[in-house]
Parts: C-alpha cells; sequence; structure tokens
C-alpha cells in the first residue's frame, strides 16, 4: 500500500481494522507514527464533543423561544393597534372635514346669490313700502317698526334650498342686499370681502340676516339699522 493511499484510509477512519493498513504500518514506523498523531487528534475531538448540557438548559431554551413568540405577539399587536388607531385618526378627520363642508357660509352664499342674480334685483327699482316687506317678512314671524330706508325689491327667493327673502335697500352709498334666511345649525355667521364685495350675517331671534354691498360703511349701517328696527314675535 503506497503512502497516499495510506495515510487516505486512515484519514477516513481512523479506527480502520484494515489488514492492508495494519501491515503497512507494521512495516513502517513513519505510517505507524502517523497513525499514533492521528488517533491522539481523534480522542481529543471526541472528548471536547463530550461536553455535559448544564441543567435546566431545556428549561430555559423553552422559556427563551416563550418569551420570543410573546414578544412577536405583543410587536404585532401594537402594529395592529397603530393601524387601528391611524384608522379612526383618519376617518375621524374625514368626518370633521365632512361636517365643515356642510356647513354654509351664509356671507359667502349671500354674494354668490347677488353675482348669480346680477341687475335682475339690483337694477331693480319698484318703491316698495314698509306694508309690503312687513306682509312677507310675517311669513317668518317678523317684522320692521321703524324707517329703514327705501326699498327698490322684495320677493321671496331659494337661499341654499331655504326659501328665504330678498330685499333691496337704499344704503348710505349705494343699494344693499339683504336676505332674511330662518334659522339653520348649519349656517356659519361671518363677514367676508371678496372683491369689491362686501358680506356680513348676523343672528336675530327667528332669522339669519345678510347684508351685500359694495361699500363696507353702507353694509355695516344696514345692518346696525336692521338689528335695531326689525323683530320677531316670540
Amino acid at each position: 500500500m503506497d503512502d497516499l493511499e495510506f495515510r487516505r484510509s486512515l484519514l477516513a477512519d481512523p479506527k480502520l481494522h484494515d489488514p492492508n493498513v495494519i501491515d503497512a504500518m507494521a512495516k513502517d514506523p513513519t505510517k505507524q507514527a502517523f497513525w499514533q498523531e492521528l488517533k491522539q487528534l481523534n480522542n481529543k475531538m471526541e472528548q471536547a464533543a463530550k461536553i455535559d448540557v448544564p441543567e435546566g438548559l431545556a428549561h430555559r431554551l423553552l422559556l427563551r423561544q416563550s418569551m420570543q413568540v410573546q414578544q412577536q405577539k405583543h410587536k404585532r399587536n401594537m402594529w395592529q393597534f397603530a393601524m387601528a388607531a391611524s384608522v379612526v385618526f383618519v376617518v375621524g378627520l374625514s368626518v370633521i372635514f365632512w361636517q365643515q363642508s356642510q356647513i354654509l357660509r351664509l356671507s359667502e352664499y349671500g354674494i354668490a346669490h347677488v353675482l348669480h342674480e346680477g341687475d335682475y334685483a339690483l337694477g331693480a327699482d319698484e318703491d316698495i313700502s314698509l306694508q309690503q316687506v312687513n306682509a312677507k317678512l310675517a311669513r317668518f314671524g317678523g317684522e320692521l317698526v321703524g324707517n329703514v330706508g327705501q326699498v327698490y325689491y322684495s320677493n321671496f327667493c331659494d337661499f341654499n334650498h331655504i326659501k328665504s327673502l330678498h330685499l333691496v335697500m337704499q344704503g348710505e352709498q349705494g343699494k344693499v342686499s339683504v336676505f332674511v334666511v330662518p334659522h339653520n345649525d348649519a349656517y356659519a355667521i361671518d363677514s367676508l370681502h371678496e372683491g369689491r364685495w362686501k358680506s356680513e350675517a348676523m343672528n336675530l331671534q327667528k332669522a339669519s340676516i345678510v347684508v351685500v354691498g359694495e361699500e363696507d360703511q353702507s353694509v355695516k349701517a344696514m345692518k346696525e339699522k336692521l338689528a335695531k328696527n326689525m323683530v320677531f314675535s316670540a
């Protein structure tokens, strides 16, 4: 048996009892020494592999595995909670935005109404009497109890799908449009200056009043005049 084949045989199995291997070692001291070194190395490797399992290792491994599972569940639950909270937050914002979108800004709508009608109402010159105005105001339980100046136009109109009263009156510096609108919780009492138009709204006993005009002073003065002279029954 040559040297290469001898070494391959022993490296594959140091405890090999092949007669050819044994015969080769008997005839060659070098091969005998190689076999002894290989046996010692193999014994050391076997001893190193014989490590006693620490007491309670299995229990600790199971505990660690259980803790890892719980941590993964906790992380998953936290993620699910965060996702749920995000959904609730988005839905809440959507509801708020939807509610806000349903609120009608009276001043803004008043200007839009005047622009839509153009000269139809603002160009009227009917010299409406106080009695004629009060006949229409009575529908809303209202009445003008003092002189508010000349009224050029008085007619019912559709103010955001609600039957309202549209008046065109003489202001301090030109005509102003006045809308008498029944109360609605979805209406925002506000003021607006858009381009050459000024619009202000206010609440009276049973109705909201919107005054629209081109002159800021005329709008404010008419608003104050109506607040003093327009009353509503209880």
